[in-house]
Order: C-alpha cells, then sequence, then structure tokens
C-alpha cells in the first residue's frame, strides 16, 4: 500500500490532481476492525477545466509513468490496486476537505473522517456499505453528533435510521 501512498502524493505534487483522500474499506480500517478488499479507493479533487467532461486519462498516464500498472479501471502498484474516483457530489467534496492527515509506513497520507465513511457508505447503498456502518456503530468509532449533523445536511438520515432499525437495507434512490 506505501507504493500506492507515494503515487498519490506524487500527483498532488506534480499538479495532476488537487488533492485526495483514501475512503472504502481500507480508509474504514483506520478506524475498526478491517474487511476484505480488493482495492484503494482514493477520492480526488481535479484541477479545474474549461471541458464538461471528466478525463481520468492524465492520472492513468502519470500513475503508468510512475510504474503502475493499468488493469482495467484499476492502476496496481504491487499487491494493491488503485482506483480513483472523483468529488463528484457534495458529499464527496467535503469529505476529502475535511479529510484526517495520517502517515501509514512512514508515508503521510490523508483518510475520510469516521463520520463522512459512514456517510458515504449509506449515499453508496450496497449492503456491504451498510453492514461497514453498522460496524462503526458497533465499535463506537464514529461521534454520533458529528454524524448526525452530516447525515442531515445531505439527506441520508432515513437510510441511516433504516440500517440501524435493522430494517431491509435502504434503496439507493
Amino acid at each position: 500500500m506505501r507504493e500506492v501512498l507515494i503515487a498519490l502524493n506524487q500527483l498532488v505534487a506534480n499538479g495532476v490532481i488537487c488533492q485526495y483522500a483514501i475512503g472504502g474499506a481500507v480508509g474504514a480500517a483506520f478506524y475498526i476492525e478491517a474487511t476484505q478488499t480488493e482495492d484503494i479507493d482514493a477520492f480526488a479533487v481535479l484541477p479545474l477545466s474549461e471541458s464538461i467532461l471528466t478525463s481520468l486519462s492524465p492520472i492513468y498516464a502519470e500513475l503508468t509513468a510512475m510504474g503502475g500498472v493499468v488493469e482495467g479501471a484499476h492502476v496496481r502498484f504491487g499487491d494493491w490496486p488503485l482506483q480513483i474516483l472523483t468529488d463528484a457530489n457534495p458529499l464527496v467534496a467535503e469529505a476529502i476537505a475535511e479529510a484526517s492527515a495520517v502517515v501509514y509506513e512512514g508515508v503521510p497520507t490523508r483518510i475520510f473522517r469516521a463520520e463522512h465513511l459512514c456517510a458515504v457508505a449509506l449515499q453508496t447503498g450496497r449492503l456491504k456499505d451498510y453492514l461497514r456502518v453498522g460496524m462503526f456503530l458497533d465499535q463506537n468509532a464514529v461521534s454520533q453528533d458529528v454524524l448526525a449533523a452530516i447525515l442531515a445536511r445531505f439527506g441520508l438520515m432515513d437510510r441511516m435510521n433504516r440500517v440501524v432499525s435493522s430494517e431491509t437495507p435502504p434503496d439507493r434512490g
């Protein structure tokens, strides 16, 4: 994973992306018991562009130049496939902006805060995401007040209430 973090930091240094933060299961592993994952999800803020279309081509080209190997939607560094996702919605943009700075194996990186990991998981809406939210709650890994404020801001309180009450997982729509 160290190689991926070095590459992400280099993307920022080279101006290919403005900022990034790690989310998904790898981000969650900084707060709760690790769950199995196949990749590292890095959410990136891209430089402003005059185009209405977002292209990840410059990112893939730069990562390949750093030794990464493109495998479908991922770029592999050693054992770790990296998936680049954008700040495509206001919740993700906030999660990146408010990410926590940590050091992993001597490499500085940024990780979504626990409360944003839960909110993004609820927004994404897959069963494994709802289960992860349950783990955060069971392990007391979130501030209930901070999480409630985020969920209210982004209209996700109903989804959380259904997850907490163990009803059928909420619809994604």
